[in-house]
């Protein structure tokens, strides 16, 4: 059931930054809710949070938009008390880039009601600041080896603006997320409205996959002329791939999954991007509407097992 109108705005300004912003080319977003194989687009969101200036931009009502029940707020108990609770949040912030440029983001839960209401009050902000570009960001997971650099795929509103790739899934009906529907009515309004997908291998699909991040901040940078910072995800994916390798040389048949994606992925390389279409053995549209949905029917049956701050204690 949806919750009752409250009579407050769904969308609270701060006014003072607001005031001060005249305007910003390029939103970028990502939602937590929906299938983000190797937490690509959180970790995204994560870097450019702690390592460019921010301020908080907006912040939407989520007692009017997120279902606590499905996902329930994060409590702190101790010494027989409860101490704290963090609520879920929906909020805009306003970045400057390396270069000094404002650019918005949009982040944290993805709504559960009230979802027309939700775009038709982020359109007007973003019409207000005088935004262009619309940039989604979420990882995808696919037979593809860790061994190898990340594929992004794009696909918008404008294919004339979108990188030389094959169409990888023709048509498809899929169960809708809010970043899609972004991506749908931004474009709808005549803005340029992109997704960017990294590709990430299937078997770390759940863990933390920090290569899959600077891939995909790398993407955002080529499409959007932005300048952002990659180095600490590039790091971290070094790391990353180092603890994948020595879990992979104790077990046979990891290292066998691997070696055989590895040949795979080699087989057409150097590539086009018909070939590299084929290097990443995309699935079919059923099967990504197949996975989507039944991530989308699991994380319903249990809302914590992909919760973002779960991450950390894996």
């Amino acid at each position: 059931m949806a919750p009752v109108p409250t009579g407050r705005p769904l969308l609270n300004m701060e006014q003072a930054q607001a005031s001060r912003l005249t305007r910003a080319r390029v939103l970028l977003h990502h939602l937590d809710g929906a299938m983000d194989a190797g937490h690509a687009g959180a970790l995204a969101v994560e870097q450019l949070l702690m390592t460019l200036p921010h301020e908080r931009l907006a912040t939407f009502d989520a007692d009017a938009l997120v279902d606590y029940r499905a996902r329930r707020p994060l409590m702190v108990y101790s010494s027989r008390r409860y101490q704290s609770a963090v609520m879920p949040q929906i909020v805009l912030d306003v970045l400057q880039d390396d270069d000094g440029e404002s650019l918005l983001l949009l982040h944290g839960a993805e709504p559960d009601y009230r979802w027309e209401d939700f775009l038709a009050a982020l359109t007007r902000v973003v019409t207000t600041m005088g935004v262009t570009q619309v940039v989604g960001m979420y990882g995808l997971p696919l037979a593809v080896p860790h061994t190898r650099p990340t594929f992004v795929h794009h696909h918008g509103s404008d294919a004339s603006k979108l990188p030389d790739q094959p169409d990888f899934f023709g048509t498809v009906e899929l169960p809708g997320t809010m970043g899609a529907m972004i991506e749908l009515r931004m474009g709808e309004i005549g803005l340029d409205s992109q997704g960017l997908s990294a590709g990430v291998p299937h078997y770390v699909a759940r863990d933390d996959y920090p290569a899959g991040a600077a891939a995909l901040l790398a993407a955002v940078s080529e499409s959007t002329g932005l300048a952002l910072p990659v180095g600490d995800l590039e790091a971290a994916a070094s790391i990353n791939r180092a603890e994948i390798d020595a879990e992979a040389a104790g077990q046979p048949e990891v290292a066998a999954v691997v070696s055989a994606l590895e040949a795979q992925y080699d087989a057409v390389a150097p590539v086009s991007s018909a070939d590299l279409a084929q290097a990443v053995n995309v699935p079919s549209a059923d099967e990504i509407g197949a996975r989507l949905e039944a991530f989308l029917q699991a994380a319903e049956a249990d809302p914590d097992a992909w919760h973002l701050d779960d991450r950390r204690d894996d």
